[in-house]
């Protein structure tokens, strides 16, 4: 077993408790001792994180904003879930904002749907009353045999895969649970299509990831060499409790956005190899904005207390 695997291996045994109980209530569970990490606490960031001042600061690009939506993961009933989606309201109050994006482990611990009112619809209430909610399945949203069809149907979305469009921006949803050749199929249809220049892929289990999980082994040989060849704009993930960016040699931006409300997870400072180039990371609660301009498309995370851990501009 390689350092990096071994390490690994002492924090998920250290955090075993938060993660099969769905963490629901309970604090983030630091590192085992031994492993190289970042601090997992919603008040620090991890390695190289931009720290603007406030989410005000404008974004460096050019033009209006088309359209815009918020993405965010690993949440149901948090112990951030709360005070992330104030945040996310906040932020809606002075930026544009047409939808709610998740990348899945919406409902914790096994998706039950007695608790889809306060886990999915409660904590989202002001923000859902203009604006749809879109969402991917995580693993756990498909413990104890749930299967996650009643979630979709519940937010009035169709079974994965699907595909949705807010203006200049084209957003397509897989299921991660099963990166299979059939979804991979359905991919490629939809990338070699006519559409809009920017194209966006939500799905739970990360292609790229320093956290605790690491990297999606059979997403990378499925569904990675589709994004590549296709230049897709942006592929966002969750299931790491912790904000990640990676840009390929292609100039896909892949984020990790799972800080979302349940207990942050570790981040492996170094032994990390990736099929992408990591450009910064933080473990810390948050959400991250997009923003549709014509030319350009701006991703902006931001914690609980409105400060800017990170952004970035890209261009087609």
């Amino acid at each position: 077993m390689s350092r990096r695997r071994a390490a690994r291996a002492l924090a998920i045994s250290a955090l075993a408790v938060a993660v099969l109980a769905g963490c629901g209530g309970s604090g983030g569970r630091g590192p085992a001792p031994g492993a190289s990490t970042a601090a997992p606490t919603s008040g620090a960031t991890g390695r190289a994180t931009p720290t603007p001042t406030s989410a005000s600061d404008p974004a460096v690009a050019d033009g209006p904003v088309i359209s815009g939506f918020l993405a965010f993961g690993d949440f149901g009933g948090g112990v951030a879930q709360a005070s992330i989606a104030a945040a996310m309201t906040s932020w809606a109050a002075t930026h544009r904002v047409d939808a709610l994006v998740t990348v899945g482990d919406n409902v914790y611990p096994s998706g039950q749907p007695s608790l889809f009112s306060t886990e999915l619809d409660q904590p989202y209430a002001e923000l859902r009353r203009t604006r749809p909610l879109w969402a991917t399945l995580g693993n756990h949203d498909i413990l104890s045999g749930h299967g996650g069809a009643d979630q979709l149907r519940h937010l009035g979305l169709p079974p994965l895969p699907f595909a949705q469009a807010l203006p200049g921006v084209q957003l397509l949803f897989v299921d991660a649970n099963r990166p299979d050749a059939a979804q991979a199929d359905w991919l490629e249809k939809r990338l070699s299509e006519p559409g809009p220049p920017f194209r966006v892929v939500s799905f739970h289990q990360p292609a790229w990831s320093c956290g605790l999980h690491g990297s999606t082994e059979t997403v990378d040989a499925a569904w990675v060499p589709v994004f590549e060849r296709h230049r897709v704009a942006l592929v966002l993930n969750g299931h790491d409790h912790d904000y990640e960016r990676f840009l390929s040699s292609a100039g896909v931006t892949y984020v990790v956005t799972g800080g979302g409300g349940q207990p942050v997870y570790p981040l492996f400072t170094s032994g990390c190899a990736t099929g992408a180039r990591e450009i910064t990371a933080a473990a810390i609660h948050h959400f991250t904005a997009v923003e549709v301009r014509e030319r350009s498309v701006t991703i902006t995370a931001v914690a609980g207390d409105g400060r800017v851990i990170d952004r970035a501009v890209i261009e087609r």
